[in-house]
């Protein structure tokens, strides 16, 4: 299994409604088309999946030690010209609902071995995360490799900074905390209900 890239998205649990699973799908499906179910969920159709995740975060669903994968919430498959393998799953914890996106780091850096990032193949992540945040509320997004972690939204709300690698979004609150200490290899870009904080490096991809 290769190391992923990620990127994490936060929502409180009261953005969970009958359409909640449905709407955020259509976010993605409408950068990256469906292609399958995933692991345990091969057979299933999108709509399978769409209400077999809705009736599980009504629940507050959370895997047991004890509970077989096939109980959990079903992971997904998206299709793009530029990921071989783009991957969507869901957890619940706390009244912290998450979602994942994640791609093989492979898939995202520049194959030169600098760590830096193919701008080509983040573009359309940005973007999709910036529309996802306009249009559903959220607690924070956040980007970070294999060997990272997202920060706990406890602490994003004490004014931890979020895993920035190499964007993120927060709320304009969470920014007031961040921004005497953000360092200055970020660029800063206010979008609508937000703040997206990206590395200098990455600013062209959301200028304009």
């Amino acid at each position: 299994m290769p190391p992923y890239f990620s990127v994490y998205y936060s929502f409180p649990y009261t953005s969970v409604s009958d359409q909640f699973v449905s709407e955020v799908y259509s976010v993605f499906l409408n950068y990256f088309p469906y292609k399958s179910g995933y692991w345990q969920a091969e057979k299933n159709s999108l709509e399978e999946i769409i209400s077999w995740n809705s009736e599980l975060l009504t629940r507050k669903f959370e895997l047991g030690f004890d509970q077989h994968v096939m109980h959990d919430y079903k992971q997904l498959l998206l299709e793009s010209e530029k990921h071989e393998h783009l991957r969507l799953f869901w957890n619940y914890q706390n009244n912290e609902v998450t979602l994942h996106m994640i791609t093989p780091e492979h898939e995202v850096l520049l194959d030169d071995k600098s760590w830096r990032f193919n701008g080509e193949r983040i573009y359309n992540l940005i973007n999709l995360s910036v529309k996802l945040w306009e249009n559903q509320k959220l607690n924070v997004v956040q980007t970070y490799h294999e060997l990272d972690a997202p920060e706990s939204l406890s602490k994003v709300c004490k004014g931890v900074q979020p895993r920035t690698n190499p964007f993120c979004i927060v709320d304009e609150q969470t920014f007031l905390k961040l921004e005497k200490q953000l360092e200055t290899k970020y660029y800063i870009k206010h979008i609508k209900n937000g703040v997206m904080i990206v590395e200098r490096d990455y600013a062209s991809l959301v200028r304009g």
